[in-house]
C-alpha cells in the first residue's frame, strides 16, 4: 500500500493565475515537472478562457457579439456558464455572475435570463450582457488542475488558490485554518478535509468596501465576517459562500442537495455557526460540534487550539 508523507512535508510550487497566487503541492515521490506543468497548464487554461478583462476571452466574445450572432465557447467555458445558470435559478436570481456595471446602466437588464447556451456550445443573448465568472471560476479551475494532476499519475496532492482549497488522496487529511475576518494575521483552525474542496468568500483587505453583489438591493455590500463552505467540487464550494452570504437561511437547503457545508465565522472570529453537526467521511470535526448555522443567537466557537499566526505562504487562509 503506497504510503504518503503528512502534508506539511509536501513540495510546493506556486505561480500568479487568477488574480491571486496559486499553490500546488504533491508528495515528495510524486513531485515531478511534469505533473506540475500539467495542472499550472489547466489553471492557465481556465485563466484565459473565462477572463472578465481579456478581451480574447470567451466573455469578452459573449459580451461584445452574443447578442449578434452565436458565439462558440470552450467546452469548460460552458461547463461553468451551466452551473451558474443552474444557481441562478435554484436562487431565484440572488447567486448572479452578470457585471455590476451592466447591471447600472440598464434598469430592465434581466441577467442570465437573457442567455441561451445552444448545441454545438453556441452561447446566445437577447441583449448585450457582460459577465463575470469570478466568483465560480477560480474554484473550477482548481477542479481542473487536480483533473489534471491525477490524469498524470499523482495519487495526492493539494491545490489552493488563494483561499480555493481542493485536496486529493486516500487516508490524507487536510488541516484548514481560516483568517479571522478583522485580525487577518490570525487563522482559526476550523476542520479536517480528505477528498473534498473548501473554498472561504469575505472582505479580507477591502477597507470597509464590499465586492459581493446584492440582486435585490441593486448594490455592492460588504458583509460581516467570512463563510467557507466544505463541497465535493471547488466550483460549487467557490459559488455557494456567495449564496450562502446573501441568503443564510434559504441556503441550508441549497446546501444540502449539493452534498456541502458551511461555517460562518463573525467578525472577530469568536464565534462559529455551521451546518456540519458531525464529522463526516470528508469533514472533520474538533471533539465537539458549534451550533447551528439556523440559530445564529447561539453561536459558539469551534473547540479547537485556538487562534494561530497566519504563516505568509501563497494562499495562506
Amino acid at each position: 500500500m503506497h504510503c504518503c508523507p503528512p502534508p506539511e512535508r509536501w513540495v510546493a510550487r506556486a505561480q500568479p493565475w487568477l488574480g491571486t497566487l496559486v499553490e500546488i503541492a504533491l508528495p515528495p515521490d510524486q513531485a515531478d515537472d511534469e505533473r506540475f506543468a500539467a495542472a499550472f497548464a489547466a489553471i492557465a487554461h481556465v485563466h484565459r478562457r473565462m477572463s472578465a478583462h481579456d478581451p480574447s476571452s470567451d466573455l469578452a466574445r459573449i459580451a461584445r457579439d452574443a447578442h449578434r450572432r452565436p458565439v462558440i465557447v470552450d467546452r469548460q467555458t460552458l461547463a461553468v456558464l451551466e452551473l451558474a445558470r443552474d444557481l441562478v435559478r435554484a436562487t431565484r436570481g440572488r447567486f448572479d455572475v452578470t457585471m455590476p456595471a451592466a447591471r447600472r446602466r440598464n434598469a430592465h437588464h434581466r441577467g442570465m435570463s437573457s442567455l441561451r447556451l445552444e448545441r454545438g456550445r453556441r452561447v446566445r443573448t437577447d441583449a448585450p450582457l457582460a459577465l463575470d465568472l469570478s466568483g465560480i471560476a477560480k474554484g473550477y479551475a482548481v477542479d481542473r488542475a487536480v483533473d489534471a494532476l491525477r490524469s498524470a499519475g499523482a495519487v495526492a496532492g493539494r491545490v489552493n488558490a488563494g483561499g480555493d482549497l481542493r485536496v486529493f488522496g486516500p487516508g490524507i487529511w487536510m488541516p484548514v485554518r481560516v483568517r479571522l475576518p478583522r485580525r487577518t494575521t490570525l487563522a482559526l483552525p476550523l476542520f479536517e478535509l480528505q477528498d473534498a474542496a473548501a473554498a472561504t468568500s469575505a472582505d479580507y483587505f477591502r477597507d470597509g468596501g464590499g465586492a459581493l453583489y446584492d440582486p435585490r438591493a441593486r448594490r455592492l455590500r460588504p458583509f460581516g465576517g467570512s463563510i467557507t463552505v466544505v463541497a465535493p467540487s471547488c466550483a460549487l464550494a467557490d459559488a455557494l459562500t456567495k449564496v450562502v452570504a446573501l441568503m443564510p437561511r434559504r441556503a441550508v437547503a441549497l446546501l444540502a442537495h449539493y452534498g456541502a457545508h458551511a461555517f460562518r465565522l463573525d467578525p472577530e472570529g469568536l464565534a462559529c455557526a455551521t451546518t456540519c453537526h458531525a464529522s463526516t467521511p470528508r469533514l472533520r470535526l474538533p471533539a465537539a460540534g458549534a451550533e447551528e448555522m439556523t440559530a445564529p443567537s447561539s453561536l459558539r466557537l469551534l473547540p479547537g487550539r485556538g487562534a494561530q499566526p497566519v504563516w505568509e505562504r501563497p494562499g495562506a487562509g
